[in-house]
């Protein structure tokens, strides 16, 4: 018997900690096992596909991420990199193919990642923590193109960097005399938690006689307010906070319901992503969205079993359920949550788990069927079913189910989607807003953006419920009574003769809307719409005189398509003619990779992407009273004479086709201070028509806040 496994085996020469995002060298040495490697054979190192791991390179010995492979063996290796080099989820792959020569038995194959022979800088680890990150080696053989797992492949542990944040997140209701907890906690660069350094100094900036003791805070009277945290050189505030005499009627609670682990596209396990959730996402309620398609049986059962041991009403609601995952022109992504365990999953297809047999209920496609079936075998009360936006997006010009279909998802790290809202508009639907993650790091309610292809930082969700329990929440989300956020704690109200968001008001009656918002940092507006039509906006002093300001914003945002390839590349310059740069400031970037390039008085070139959101550059120029900016970009150009942005007109937008594509340049306040704003207006209900009314808010950093409509009936029901 050969000493040799058949397959061979391979053990990884460096430490087994790893850095998030360091520069590094990973050594794999393998050893061909009793079958030897034909010449045409291959080996394979792969990765998941939604690692950001930088990709190796094989051709400048001096250039970062250069890698090599050699062999003591009688033949020659060609190493290249292939993105799509075996199956999902571990598509993306160093291929290394065998010719002129066989390598026998004992032989070795010495693959560098990262190698710095050559004055390359190293590789770059991924950006996200991870328990078990995997170098999964395969192996062909026989010149089969048919590659097999080594029995057991490399892994390393991907740890935390040295913290460069600090965050503080307070729940957003407290009652007079009843204490609260202050979290707080330490994050990298990557958004990865660092624990808390200790002896941290709080403060109370707001109304209202309030005391923090021990890591509490208890507010004497009413009022409304926030936190500051200081620690040495590190600062933060919290999420506003509201302090009442009696608790309200209903209380907002947070969450992100969309993403998933390792078991299908994901990292990690479901107990350390609810575990991340609960502890250093200081999230209210969860779920789990794993693609159907690559769901088996066995952990279908066992995420049940997961989310019943996790779930504990008053403390952390966990939903079961899953992505039903049909390609768009058959009905795109659909998030399908259920109230309780024990339901069936109705995949759109069993396409990587083939064992599963077909049956009365799965594959349910497309997506009329999925409805039909969904109906057939759940109770309508125990499934909520949402259109989502990733790799595939939810087809809703094509496909839509009423009576089972309650939000539509605004934001995920993929981007965001506010075109899903217009959508419903134009068809005359009925939905709600949430916004989520859809992460793939195993941090669910702090994703963050990392260097991944997702592009943005991850969106929450807000519910107006009475209990944290899952028969409230589950009724919250059902009855559309929740608002969704690009990421901040914001507080949004918004009421029809006091009837709550996401409400159907019935009525030949005038109508009068209420909003109010809070801002988790000072605020730029506060719009109502009916329809697709703004018709009222609210916006802070400090934008109503903005002929002296010297405050320049210059904003890019948008989408390609609607599909996997939405990511433009904005990559140019900004320049002024007759007037001169003092300084600039990002605006809104999510990837640490993107940002200024360069920079002088006249010049600031820049490196940007936007899959629907927004980044741009906030300039202060000596004179902006005169002078040309000219946006040159990948994507287009534009110029405007600055002595054109008066207080009239103080804003110019550009339109650059795609999905939202837009630029624009606009006189902006050097200083805004209003974290509060609200409106009324009194509408009149359209005869005959169902009117969607909802807000949106904007911070000055960009970041947003959607009120799920309230829809104004004033048609025939008899």
């Amino acid at each position: 018997m050969s000493q040799y496994p058949p397959l061979g085996s391979v053990e990884l020469r460096e430490t087994r900690l790893v850095t998030a995002g360091s520069l590094g060298t990973w050594t794999l040495i393998y050893t061909v096992g009793s079958l030897g490697i034909d010449s045409g054979g291959q080996l394979k190192v792969a990765r998941r596909m939604v690692s950001d791991w930088a990709d190796p390179q094989f051709t400048d010995p001096q250039a970062p991420g250069y890698s090599t492979a050699v062999t003591n063996g009688a033949a020659k290796l060609r190493a290249s990199w292939q993105p799509r080099g075996y199956i999902r989820p571990k598509t993306p792959s160093v291929v290394i193919d065998v010719y002129d020569g066989s390598l026998a038995p004992g032989d070795t194959v010495t693959i560098t990642l990262g190698d710095t022979t050559h004055g390359a800088p190293g590789l770059r680890a991924q950006t996200y923590i991870e328990s078990h990150f995997e170098f999964l080696v395969l192996v062909d053989p026989t010149n089969a193109c048919d590659p097999r797992p080594l029995a057991e492949s490399p892994t390393v542990e991907v740890v935390t960097a040295e913290m460069q944040t600090l965050v503080c997140i307070l729940p957003s209701q407290a009652v007079v005399g009843q204490p609260i907890d202050i979290f707080v906690k330490g994050e990298d660069q990557w958004r990865n938690p660092t624990p808390a350094p200790i002896d941290v100094q709080y403060a109370w900036v707001g109304t209202g006689d309030v005391d923090i003791v021990d890591g509490q805070l208890i507010g004497r009277g009413a009022g409304q307010g926030y936190v500051t945290a200081c620690v040495g050189a590190f600062s933060c505030r919290s999420n506003p906070l509201v302090i009442g005499e009696r608790p309200p009627v209903r209380k907002r609670y947070w969450g992100d319901l969309h993403a998933q682990t390792g078991e299908t596209v994901g990292v990690g396990t479901p107990d350390e992503y609810f575990t991340f959730g609960r502890a250093w996402g200081r999230l209210d309620f969860t779920s789990h969205q794993g693609n159907d398609f690559q769901i088996t049986n066995e952990f279908w059962r066992q995420l049940n079993e997961t989310t019943a041991r996790f779930h504990q009403d008053g403390q952390f609601v966990v939903f079961p359920g899953y992505e039903w995952s049909a390609s768009s022109p058959t009905g795109g992504d659909h998030n399908v949550f259920y109230r309780q365990e024990g339901h069936p999953i109705m995949r759109s297809s069993h396409w990587l788990v083939p064992e599963i047999p077909a049956d009365e209920r799965s594959p349910a496609h497309p997506a009329d069927i999925f409805y039909s079936r969904i109906k057939q075998h759940v109770p309508l009360d125990e499934v909520l079913v949402c259109m989502h936006v990733g790799g595939r997006y939810a087809n809703m010009r094509d496909y839509f189910d009423q009576a089972l279909i309650t939000l539509v998802e605004l934001v995920s790290c993929w981007g965001v989607f506010e075109w899903m809202l217009w959508d419903a508009i134009d068809k005359g639907y009925i939905v709600g807003v949430m916004c989520n993650s859809d992460g793939h790091h195993g941090r669910p309610g702090a994703e963050g953006a990392g260097m991944a292809e997702f592009g943005i930082e991850n969106g929450l969700t807000c519910v107006l419920a009475e209990t944290l329990t899952r028969d409230a929440v589950f009724a919250a989300l059902k009855a559309r009574r929740c608002y969704g956020t690009t990421g901040p704690r914001i507080l949004l109200d918004f009421a029809a003769d006091e009837t709550p968001m996401g409400s159907v008001l019935r009525t030949q009656s005038a109508v009068t809307l209420a909003a109010s918002v809070t801002g988790a940092v000072a605020l730029e507006s506060l719009q109502l719409y009916a329809g697709r039509a703004l018709i009222q906006e609210v916006r802070p002093p400090a934008f109503h005189n903005l002929s002296h300001s010297n405050h320049i914003r210059v904003s890019w945002q948008g989408s390609r398509e609607r599909g996997r390839q939405r990511r433009v590349t904005w990559d140019g310059v900004v320049r002024t003619e007759g007037c001169r740069i003092e300084a600039a400031a990002l605006f809104s970037f999510d990837v640490v990779a993107d940002g200024i390039t360069e920079q002088s008085a006249t010049h600031i070139a820049f490196g940007s992407k936007t899959t629907g959101d927004r980044d741009g550059l906030d300039l202060v120029l000596e004179d902006a009273s005169r002078g040309v900016l000219v946006f040159e970009s990948a994507a287009g150009t534009v110029t405007v004479d600055l002595a054109e942005l008066t207080d009239d007109m103080p804003r110019r937008a550009f339109d650059f086709g795609g999905v939202d594509m837009q630029v624009v340049v606009e006189r902006y306040p050097i200083e805004v201070n209003t974290q509060t704003l609200a409106l009324t207006q009194t509408v009149h209900p359209q005869p005959g028509k169902l009117t969607p009314y909802f807000v949106k808010a904007t911070q000055v950093d960009g970041h947003m806040a959607w009120a799920s409509p309230i829809y104004v009936d004033n048609r025939s029901h008899g």
